[in-house]
């Protein structure tokens, strides 16, 4: 599935993105143990530079109750960076191992 993000909250992000926002593919599906399930792992086709450190993955869910990217077009969404890529490997994942940075709009792209 590919995601684009945009109109992002946080004004700090979103002059790190591009003017057309982020887009990129979900590789993976995660749970947060004190968030619940369905957080998509989202690869950027560019990555993007935040705080010194580049973005190459962002991790996102619906903030709507009964929204579901994939089955829904679009939806507001949470956007967690992904501080280490090595707690990817953790076999158990909590929202302590991400940063919450912003909300965004998800756009479901066509499969082209």
């Amino acid at each position: 599935m590919r995601i684009r993000l945009s109109n992002f909250e946080n004004s700090a992000v979103a002059r790190a993105v591009p003017s057309t926002g982020l887009s990129g593919t979900v590789i993976r599906r995660l749970a947060l143990t004190d968030w619940g399930d369905n957080w998509l792992l989202l690869q950027l086709d560019n990555p993007f530079e935040y705080h010194g450190r580049p973005q190459k993955q962002v991790l996102i869910r619906s903030r709507l109750v009964d929204y579901e990217l994939g089955r829904d077009p679009s939806t507001s969404v949470f956007m967690l960076l992904v501080p280490n890529a090595a707690v990817l490997d953790k076999p158990t994942h909590t929202s302590q191992d991400f940063e919450h940075v912003t909300w965004a709009n998800a756009d479901a792209l066509p499969v082209s």
